[in-house]
């Protein structure tokens, strides 16, 4: 999490040391003061002397004029700043929290030739600030406090772009929060620098939500031509088209799913479907008989076997075959499942072929006590 952000190092100590002939010649004393003891402090880490800095920076930014004055507004924000990570736990009494107060003097200073001249004290300040707000959002993560969190985080993003990991909390928080427009953001931002496959799976879903269907699909394609062996972006794709009974499109996607889990019950029933619903019965029969290898008790498998040979006999009633085969696993279906009305409506047609009353009538009984019921 803290990858990217500055600390205080020896060149950094030298640089603030080098900088006090500059600040010798600024006109408010306490100003220069301040800088003195805020060197000190970074070469000792004795907290008084930080605690000096800032007491010679509050007495030299009193009037509107004192406010207004980038030199002065650097060295509260290069004070400030460092307090808020010395004392993290707010030990010390403070008006405003030091966060607040070193955020309001850096976005203060407003003149470009400042700026670039103070270029190194302002990124120092930037990068002290964003540690604060990262410690700020962290705190806030772990109570839940998921608005308090996003707010750090922002800020965090703000002063120190580009860090994936920040990127990462908001994209989750903001989902969290139910904004999936703040969250997609962020989401994208993710895959381009750092792709995962629970990034494009999530923001598919936050596509979805937002009903934008073109672009939920766009992102599940892309997801799963990045990592084609990753199991939720394949199912997620082939459940978005089972949804819509595109069912071509779902036996496109079967060889590779069917690769990443073979044995699965579930997608050999889907397989052994969708290859029925477009006509390939042979295939369908195949999927079929790969669920009953796994569970031979499988209701789904044995009564869709049972109609697939009770339809391809009716259709050609020489193929005695057919019907016995129909009729061996429409009674086990019916033995798993006594009341699945529409096992015994079949049932009730095949004994109509056979021409075997007794059955006939025994099924037709049953029916009529399921639906008076």
């Amino acid at each position: 999490m803290n990858r990217g952000f500055m600390k205080i190092t020896a060149s950094v100590l030298l640089l603030l040391f080098t900088l006090l002939g500059g600040y010798s010649a600024w006109a408010q004393s306490p100003t220069k003061e301040a800088m003195n003891a805020f060197a000190h402090f970074t070469s000792t880490r004795d907290s008084k002397q930080l605690e000096t800095a800032r007491k010679n920076i509050d007495e030299a930014y009193q009037t509107a004029k004192d406010s207004l004055s980038p030199k002065n507004n650097l060295i509260r924000a290069m004070v400030y700043s460092t307090l808020a990570i010395i004392d993290s736990n707010r030990n010390f009494n403070y008006k405003k929290d030091p966060l607040e107060e070193a955020s309001f003097s850096l976005n203060q200073l407003k003149n470009e030739k400042f700026l670039i001249e103070h270029e190194a004290e302002i990124e120092f300040v930037r990068n002290q600030l964003a540690r604060g707000y990262l410690s700020e959002g962290t705190n806030a993560l772990a109570y839940s406090n998921f608005e308090a969190a996003a707010n750090a985080f922002t800020k965090v993003d703000t002063l120190a772009p580009g860090i994936l990991q920040i990127a990462h909390n908001l994209a989750v928080i903001y989902e969290k929060l139910g904004r999936p427009r703040k969250s997609l953001i962020y989401y994208n931002r993710l895959i381009e620098g750092r792709p995962e496959p629970a990034y494009y799976f999530n923001l598919s879903e936050l596509y979805s939500l937002l009903r934008n269907d073109s672009l939920a699909l766009e992102t599940m394609r892309k997801g799963r031509s990045r990592f084609p062996e990753d199991k939720d972006l394949v199912f997620k794709e082939i459940n978005y088209y089972v949804e819509k009974q595109e069912y071509k499109q779902v036996i496109d996607l079967l060889p590779n799913a069917l690769k990443l889990d073979e044995a699965s019950i579930p997608l050999n029933y889907l397989a052994g479907f969708s290859y029925e619903v477009t006509g390939n019965k042979a295939k369908a029969e195949e999927h079929y008989e790969k669920v009953l290898n796994s569970d031979p008790n499988n209701y789904d498998a044995n009564y869709a076997l049972g109609l697939l040979y009770l339809n391809s006999y009716v259709r050609n009633q020489k193929k005695r075959q057919l019907m016995y085969t129909a009729l061996g696993h429409l009674s086990k279906a019916n033995e798993i499942d006594p009341n699945q009305l529409k096992t015994l409506q079949s049932l009730a047609i095949l004994y109509q072929y056979s021409g075997d009353e007794i059955q006939l009538q025994r099924v037709n009984n049953k029916i009529n006590q399921l639906k008076l019921n």
